[in-house]
């Protein structure tokens, strides 16, 4: 089930709608734009195993207060896009509803402070033990949050990462993944801003060395997203690219793609 801010006639009429739809419904998304949709309805469908929800401005999503102390005993996926909630809001809800999620997606750029998205992602690696796939962000202080989380998830497979700006830098990214991840086998980066520090041939020829001495072997997707406001992300080095090719013929990296 979506609802979408293209609605608007019908928004204040959704609280309704939604006593007409079955309670066995197991996906929702709600794509608010910068309308102020309350989400107090959600908690009626107790079923949910995927809640989207995107906003386009923090002061639009201030009802997920209303989500805070729900329980949705199935969910497994949980996705916020374009705008954070309040920390305590969200952290509650993970701890109600984080045990079984399997992916989870936080657009963390727009949270309030890098104290935040630590806390956040502390939350994550407390009570979010068996997820699978993660988009997240984790600045450039927060190393230890990141080994923590790659501690208590072991399930970890897929993480997506924002670079750039008050995030890591590519290689704090790609050697903590290489240290202290068990199961990873995708890397995903967003880029923010430019970059304090670029990322240099010989340090990414040394990531694909040391990846393919990990036990068991998993050959890696690697995925890079871009940014207008990134100059000088790894993509943009000639050298980084000859070097991604060659360990792509020698089975090390098995999908790399870049946009």
């Amino acid at each position: 089930m979506m609802i979408h801010d293209e609605l608007k006639d019908e928004i204040n009429s959704i609280p309704l709608l939604t006593m007409e739809l079955p309670k066995t419904l197991t996906r929702f998304v709600v794509v608010g734009g910068n309308y102020n949709i309350s989400l107090s309805f959600l908690v009626n469908f107790i079923n949910l195993q995927e809640l989207e929800i995107s906003f386009d401005f923090s002061e639009c999503i201030e009802s997920f207060e209303k989500l805070q102390d729900a329980i949705f005993p199935q969910l497994q996926i949980l996705i916020i896009k374009y705008s954070c909630p309040r920390l305590e809001f969200l952290v509650k809800f993970l701890k109600n509803n984080g045990k079984i999620l399997k992916k989870i997606h936080i657009d963390v750029n727009h949270c309030d402070s890098e104290d935040s998205i630590n806390s956040l992602n502390l939350t994550i690696a407390k009570y979010c033990p068996n997820i699978r796939k993660l988009s997240t962000g984790f600045s450039d202080k927060d190393l230890e949050t990141l080994k923590i989380l790659f501690n208590n998830c072991q399930y970890l497979e897929s993480i997506k990462f924002w670079c750039g700006g008050k995030f890591l830098n590519e290689k704090e990214a790609l050697e903590t993944v290489l240290k202290y991840s068990k199961n990873i086998y995708e890397i995903i980066v967003q880029y923010q801003f430019d970059l304090k520090f670029e990322l240099l041939p010989s340090e990414l020829e040394s990531f694909f060395i040391d990846w393919k001495k990990r036990l068991p072997q998993k050959p890696l997707s690697f995925v890079i997203i871009d940014s207008e406001f990134c100059k000088n992300r790894l993509d943009k080095n000639v050298e980084n690219m000859k070097i991604i090719e060659t360990y792509t013929k020698l089975g090390v990296v098995k999908n790399f793609d870049y946009s």
